[in-house]
């Protein structure tokens, strides 16, 4: 039999372990047998304990790291939750951002009565809270247009017969494209999937062109500005 390599349970081993508890009334020497016999591990009494005690969340939570063994401790729960429950609410709303959240939280902190200092709200902080959380970045998914790709692929022979009889520097592509200078970003911290809102189309379109031969490049051309 292989050595114990062991002295605690990840994540996903306290859950399944509540899962064999919940369907199996046993003593906690049982217990301790059963992780012995499934995972090599032996672990003391107040283990299975403290894992039972919590036993709820085990069922309930979604495993986001099933390796994890160790769950530190939340300095301060009450702005761990407010902070959370301002992400459940706004985030079908607005766009967050991590910058947005250092700043919120801070907010959340002084209106709580946190000493300043207490916590530092560096990215680091941030990362681990997202992490706890279950938060992350989340594209807005809404309409997409696809280039007709057979058709310019059907169109390359003519255009390069039609360029064969000119100098590369006489020979210019141009095309349009439109600056949404107002539009918001297509990415948002959440907790789950997110559905795009209606888009502000205030644009400039901005005409770009260049030659073959790179002489004359990505010269912009400003046409209209409108709404």
């Amino acid at each position: 039999m292989s050595s114990i390599q062991k002295i605690s349970l990840n994540d996903a081993q306290k859950r399944e372990f509540c899962i064999y508890a919940r369907d199996n009334k046993m003593t906690r020497a049982k217990y301790i047998d059963w992780i012995k016999t499934k995972w090599n591990i032996r672990v003391h009494e107040s283990t299975i304990t403290r894992i039972l005690q919590n036993k709820d969340k085990w069922l309930t939570t979604e495993i986001i790291k099933p390796e994890k063994k160790r769950n530190r401790a939340v300095t301060i729960p009450a702005l761990e939750l407010a902070l959370n429950e301002f992400i459940l609410t706004y985030q079908h709303r607005t766009i967050l951002s991590d910058a947005m959240l250092i700043e919120k939280v801070k907010l959340l902190a002084s209106g709580l009565g946190v000493p300043k200092g207490t916590l530092q709200f560096s990215s680091g902080w941030l990362h681990k809270f997202k992490e706890r959380n279950g938060i992350h970045k989340e594209k807005l998914h809404g309409e997409a247009e696809f280039a007709d790709n057979i058709a310019i692929n059907q169109s390359l022979p003519s255009l390069r017969s039609k360029s064969a009889n000119y100098p590369p520097e006489r020979i210019y592509n141009m095309d349009k494209t439109a600056l949404f200078y107002r539009l918001e970003p297509d990415h948002s911290l959440a907790t789950q999937r997110l559905f795009g809102r209606k888009k502000n189309k205030e644009r400039i379109t901005v005409a770009l062109y260049a030659n073959s031969d790179g002489s004359h490049k990505l010269n912009p051309l400003i046409i209209r500005k409108f709404q």
